[in-house]
């Protein structure tokens, strides 16, 4: 018997870039480009999709882009939920500003943790939010983080530590 290491096979960064093209513009959104950029640090490809009307793509709090990518991913994905870690989804720059925002806040945050030596409750955010924050505040001295809450009230808690 076979040992059970399935291998995901990587994307096919051409087609997958031609799909979100067709998406887009299925959807009546006028499109600039999708960009294809390496993300060294991450090792994930991340496709960049730049448009003039990206408020439409993006949404209110950015709940159509958290489902355009969501959508994206299930089409590229078809059952293989490994493939979805290779890759991630950008317009015009929305995600990569927002992650430096949700960082910038959790450092301010921690510092204010320890200075006060009290816990601080962040909002409530989306896994892959949480997971910045907690990637953030890694090696920050003196701060433990942990999530906490269920569905969409799960938030991050900064902790103070000795």
């Amino acid at each position: 018997m076979e040992p059970n290491n399935i291998v995901s096979k990587p994307i096919d960064k051409i087609k997958t870039k031609e799909m979100i093209e067709s998406l887009v513009k299925l959807m009546g959104v006028k499109l600039d480009a999708v960009e294809i950029v390496e993300d060294g640090i991450t090792n994930r490809t991340i496709f960049v999709i730049r448009s003039t009307e990206s408020g439409l793509l993006i949404g209110d709090r950015g709940d159509n882009f958290q489902a355009l990518t969501h959508l994206i991913k299930r089409m590229v994905c078809k059952g293989d939920e490994s493939v979805s870690s290779q890759f991630a989804i950008d317009v015009n720059d929305y995600q990569s500003s927002m992650v430096e925002g949700i960082k910038m806040k959790a450092v301010m945050l921690a510092n204010r943790v320890r200075d006060l030596k009290s816990d601080v409750e962040m909002e409530p955010m989306s896994s892959y939010e949480r997971l910045v924050v907690h990637g953030a505040l890694t090696d920050q001295p003196g701060i433990k983080t942990e999530s906490v809450g269920i569905g969409r009230e799960r938030r991050v808690v900064i902790k103070y530590v000795n």
